[in-house]
């Protein structure tokens, strides 16, 4: 089982999508801990996901960890699996904490882009 949890494939495709998937996210994880990309920082953010979001402060702290550190880790390819999974959990989060409200379509303001990046982690 840990074997097969740790092997790695000798295709190009998972390598392009595990790119992929860390540019699009690293972003978000920056602007969460560091403010850049006109983010607001760490205590912005937490401040944020404990008073708007109601997010306990701890799983705040682990989705800035996982926006942030994860997508660098794809890049490395340390763990790729693990990894992707945690990025799974992520979404599957958001999608209920945030944006079930609004249904599927991005255009108003929907879980459509969640949903294809979680599935692309289970690749």
């Amino acid at each position: 089982m840990l074997y097969k949890f740790l092997e790695s494939q000798e295709e190009w495709s998972p390598v392009i999508i595990r790119y992929t998937l860390a540019l699009v996210i690293f972003p978000h994880g920056a602007q969460k801990l560091f403010g850049w990309f006109g983010g607001y920082g760490f205590t912005g953010t937490m401040e944020f996901f404990t008073a708007t979001a109601g997010l306990p402060w701890s799983v705040g702290f682990l989705v800035i960890l996982i926006e942030f550190f994860v997508p660098l880790l794809l890049i490395a390819g340390l763990l790729v699996r693990l990894n992707a999974i945690a990025i799974f959990g992520l979404f599957v989060g958001i999608i209920f904490t945030s944006h079930i409200q609004y249904g599927f379509f991005m255009n108003w303001y929907g879980n459509q882009q969640e949903k294809v990046l979680s599935f692309i982690c289970l690749y």
